[in-house]
């Protein structure tokens, strides 16, 4: 007898969410003996799902609604946390330094990545969203062998957290660029470049009112806010405020077109002034480890398996564009603009993909497989999982034989 038919889909759901959450625990724990990032095994956890359930038939209709919903809490959890490490004022103080090196490598990985779709087949729609996906590195990766090493506070170290989060919010921006243009570009005709000049005028006009509302809340809203609860309530209660209202930002901007995401991003930056606050918050901590890995684990539960294995050869091509990409386009201009000896270790740092590149690809699949096909899609979560996988190991070593760079001092951050 089927699964479904023994089971209701509420007891589906919450066996789903269960055992999904343990195995997110375990997986934590196994990644961080192997030295890997733990959403390698987030994605991983939901591809074994999927390959579970679908003989099993219970992976119905009503159980993966419901889980897409945890998936969205997922990416709005991540996107805040990106916001919430990304200070304004300190990303307009790093545009001096680390502009060069953000604005090359961001243009040379787009173009590699659009290059390299078009060499492995891909139409030019579905090309254009894996350049605008792979210009986005994964600051959560690429930092940590710094901090082993001792380099992270040395200037060279300073220059890749720079950069990185740069890398973030430019992706972030450039995937609402996006998001607004496909459905122009999905009609198939001749489009007309004031058309598409226009319509990224409304968005970016749009994206600037609607940050500057944040800003208003975050310079006269939050701050009575925050005196008021931490004075009128007890924990969790402020934090469970934040998490209200982080919510209903990111909903308000995928209601205006901009895609949870971009409200989500949003939302953090309004908490960033004291980020140490939220993020030292047992309830914050327990909110973000909770739903964050559902967003990788409904990565691997979207995967076709055929179409992954179909992806690999799409996948080499990618692969080998992500990372010459990132690399050529860090590199280069750090010959330059960053401390003598830390063009290569910069470059390694900055090929990871992860949590921004797959955000945007799954918000454009929102549109079709049009925009981006099945082997699209298993394409970019094998460049995921390779770059996430691979790169901090040879960060590591390059270090290693780079001790210099760990002794030089960091500007004041």
């Amino acid at each position: 007898m089927p699964v479904e038919a023994s089971a209701t889909p509420d007891a589906l759901l919450v066996m789903l969410v269960g055992g999904a959450t343990l195995l997110a625990v375990m997986a934590r724990h196994v990644c961080g003996w192997l030295r890997i990032p733990p959403l390698v095994g987030y994605i991983l956890i939901g591809l074994g799902l999927r390959l579970v359930g679908a003989p099993l038939e219970w992976l119905n209709t009503p159980v993966i609604t419901a889980f897409e919903l945890l998936a969205a809490l997922g990416l709005v959890a991540l996107l805040f946390r990106i916001g919430l490490e990304s200070a304004p004022r300190r990303l307009l103080a790093k545009l001096p330094g680390a502009s060069l090196i953000w604005v090359v490598s961001v243009i040379t990985a787009g173009l590699a990545g659009y290059a390299g779709a078009r060499w492995v087949g891909f139409d030019p729609l579905p090309a254009g969203v894996a350049g605008v996906a792979l210009t986005a590195t994964s600051i959560g990766v690429s930092i940590p062998p710094w901090q082993q090493a001792g380099a992270l506070g040395s200037e060279s170290g300073s220059v890749a957290l720079d950069v990185a989060e740069l890398d973030d919010i430019s992706g972030v921006v450039l995937m609402a660029v996006l998001l607004s243009l496909i459905p122009v570009l999905q009609t198939g005709e001749a489009i007309a470049w004031s058309t598409v000049a226009g319509t990224t005028a409304t968005l970016l006009t749009s994206l600037v009112a609607f940050a500057a509302a944040c800003w208003l809340f975050a310079r006269w809203g939050e701050p009575p806010l925050a005196r008021f609860l931490a004075s009128c309530e007890r924990p969790p209660a402020p934090m469970l405020v934040v998490v209200a209202l982080g919510s209903l930002i990111a909903a308000m901007a995928g209601l205006l077109g901009f895609s949870l995401a971009v409200g989500a991003l949003f939302a953090g930056l309004i908490f960033s002034k004291a980020p140490s606050r939220v993020r030292e918050d047992e309830a914050y901590r327990v909110f973000h480890d909770f739903l964050a890995p559902f967003f990788f684990i409904g990565i691997g539960l979207k995967l076709d398996p055929t179409a992954l294995i179909g992806a690999l050869s799409a996948g080499a091509g990618l692969l080998v564009a992500a990372v010459a990409g990132k690399l050529v386009g860090t590199a280069l201009p750090a010959r330059w603009a960053a401390p003598r000896g830390s063009a290569l270790p910069l470059g390694v740092s900055m090929v990871p993909r992860a949590e921004i590149a797959m955000v945007i690809m799954d918000q454009a699949r929102r549109f079709g497989p049009e925009v981006v096909p099945p082997t699209l899609y298993g394409a970019m979560t094998l460049v995921t999982l390779v770059t996430c996988a691979a790169t901090p190991s040879v960060v590591q070593v390059l270090l290693a034989r780079r001790p210099q760079l760990a002794q030089s001092s960091a500007s004041p951050r």
